[in-house]
């Protein structure tokens, strides 16, 4: 598996844990806490951590896109 598509697979991956944990939470009978947190990495990456209970990390290539919206 080359690396862009290996680096897509995380991105993915990425998604669909914070959509799962993002359902968890909707579905638990009780109170809960989703965090996610980002931060810049050399290369060109970027380090995402997921916090729901468990914690999940994950490291995706940064897009090459201006501006913060």
């Amino acid at each position: 598996m080359n690396s862009i598509t290996q680096h897509e697979d995380e991105e993915e991956k990425a998604k669909a844990r914070l959509l799962a944990s993002f359902d968890y939470l909707l579905n638990h009978n009780g109170s809960g806490h989703l965090e996610v947190n980002t931060k810049i990495l050399k290369r060109g990456q970027k380090e995402v951590t997921i916090q729901c209970s468990r914690c999940h990390r994950f490291i995706v290539d940064m897009k090459d896109e201006q501006g913060g919206n």
